[in-house]
């Protein structure tokens, strides 16, 4: 037969390479690695970005869910949405139930008060993981979880409200029931008036990307032009969870804030969300 087959032969008890075969060079190597390496450098931030913004539109797709909420209440109750910040007990006249707890029945459940970019450390934790927990009397525990906050804010002073005590006055987020949602009343412009944002308890001062507290808080956000806002303790700021803040407004739409700009609103000012004129 032409063209012989070449013969193997054993070196020391290891197989020799077979003719016109050749293995890696070190350099060959190397160069792969780096490649490799190179990928890697590339592509993990890109996957990283990727699951972030996944997260904001799942955040914000429960704000449009509590948005929706709201516009339910608002027909059963004559245009009015839930302000009051906690669950008052039976020790006022009037027990009223939070904004949240006023909502729960319009959504699907106590998930969609929980960002799913925050952090869950169990009971206090920035989530809530029953619908119990959100309409709970306990005012050192989960009554005051929550991703969520309200916009601490009193209402035009031409708007008066009965508050918890049966008294008429100027409609206040911790005394109030609800507040009508109709322009001009308790807030001048509705579509460019804050309701509900991203928001959690911190301790001390402001940080971004915003750093979490596990303790006794409320659910509502205090005006960055409050004392304390940026240097408190236990107080309930805007987060930035999504590279800025999403923000939920009267009218029902929702848009990202960076939150540096939110936290630098002045009252009165045109471009303040947060302030009800």
């Amino acid at each position: 037969m032409s063209g012989k087959q070449p013969r193997i032969r054993l070196y020391g008890g290891e197989r020799a390479a077979e003719p016109g075969r050749q293995a890696f060079t070190l350099i060959e190597l190397l160069v792969v690695i780096a490649i490799v390496v190179v990928l890697v450098v590339v592509i993990l931030p890109s996957l990283g970005r990727a699951k972030l913004l996944a997260k904001r539109a799942s955040c914000l797709f429960s704000l449009h869910a509590l948005g929706s909420a709201a516009g339910a209440y608002q027909s059963c109750y004559g245009d009015h949405v839930p302000i009051c910040w906690r669950n008052l007990d039976t020790s006022f006249r009037n027990p009223w139930k939070s904004w949240r707890t006023a909502l729960l029945p319009y959504t699907s459940g106590f998930a969609t008060l929980n960002c799913p970019a925050a952090s869950d450390w169990g009971r206090a934790s920035e989530l809530f993981h029953s619908d119990d927990e959100v309409a709970s009397l306990d005012w050192e525990g989960t009554a005051n979880a929550g991703t969520y906050g309200v916009m601490y804010q009193y209402s035009r002073p031409s708007y008066t409200a009965i508050n918890c005590a049966g008294v008429e006055t100027q409609g206040h987020p911790v005394w109030s029931c609800a507040f009508s949602s109709r322009p001009g009343i308790a807030w001048g412009d509705p579509a460019a008036s804050l309701y509900v944002a991203d928001a959690c308890l911190t301790n001390g001062p402001i940080t971004y990307p915003s750093q979490g507290y596990k303790g006794v808080g409320t659910s509502v956000i205090v005006p960055p032009s409050q004392v304390g806002y940026f240097s408190g303790f236990l107080t309930r700021r805007f987060a930035d969870r999504h590279v800025g803040t999403n923000c939920l407004f009267v009218d029902g739409h929702v848009r990202n804030f960076e939150t540096r700009h939110l936290d630098s609103m002045v009252p009165a000012s045109s471009d303040c969300i947060w302030d009800v004129d």
